[in-house]
């Protein structure tokens, strides 16, 4: 086994509590993904799971502020440059999926959707980067971007799939994407040791993606 295997390996046996607690935490992000656009009584198990999280995150943080749980405990001149180049790839990500969905690359109004949805996201960037990224920094920095994406992947897929009407998409565009995107995102979290420039990412990625839209698509609100 390389070194860097044998020394990974040796982290995550040193930090059990921390594979434990995000794998709890994950599976409850993961169960309310697969079961939100149910019919009653299956749409319980995502309420279900989304307070299974929430207190898996509050229990493994007791002693930590809540802004160090999530990640914005840190705000330095140097998290602020890194806004930069955080809202330049969102915007370059939601022109590339408007591209995909054969729709201008840039959306002509900004309606009342567009300016929702960043809120969506940017509560996806405190779990997923905030909680879990920061969460397992202790094992890995370049193990916990990588994870950090293959759970908020895994999330996306599983909500794509979890709709109870037909709809026709590109999952290998959705997976494919979606990951080697949150790698990004999860490295101008690692790099700027703050949430906030991941969250300004998504949000700008949103705005331009949904902008225009009259009403929420299926796979956000059905």
């Amino acid at each position: 086994m390389p070194l860097s295997e044998q020394n990974l390996a040796l982290r995550i046996r040193q930090h059990p509590a921390k594979i434990r607690d995000v794998s709890l935490a994950v599976i409850g992000i993961l169960l309310f993904a697969s079961s939100i656009h149910q019919g009653f009584p299956v749409k319980l198990l995502a309420l279900f799971g989304l307070t299974g999280t929430a207190f898996v995150i509050v229990y493994s943080t007791l002693k930590q502020r809540p802004l160090e749980t999530f990640g914005l405990d840190i705000i330095r001149k140097k998290t602020l440059l890194y806004c930069l180049p955080a809202a330049g790839l969102g915007l370059l990500l939601g022109m590339l999926s408007r591209n995909s969905f054969d729709i201008s690359i840039f959306p002509s109004i900004i309606s009342g959707v567009a300016l929702v949805a960043p809120l969506v996201g940017a509560m996806e960037e405190l779990i997923f980067r905030g909680y879990v990224q920061g969460h397992l920094r202790v094992i890995g920095r370049v193990f916990s971007v990588i994870y950090a994406s293959a759970v908020h992947t895994c999330y996306k897929l599983l909500v794509i799939l979890s709709l109870t009407i037909p709809l026709q998409f590109d999952f290998f565009y959705l997976v494919l994407w979606t990951f080697l995107g949150g790698l990004l995102i999860g490295s101008l979290k690692e790099l700027s040791r703050s949430s906030l420039p991941p969250m300004l990412a998504h949000a700008v990625f949103d705005v331009v993606l949904y902008g225009g839209l009259a009403t929420f698509p299926a796979w956000v609100w059905a």
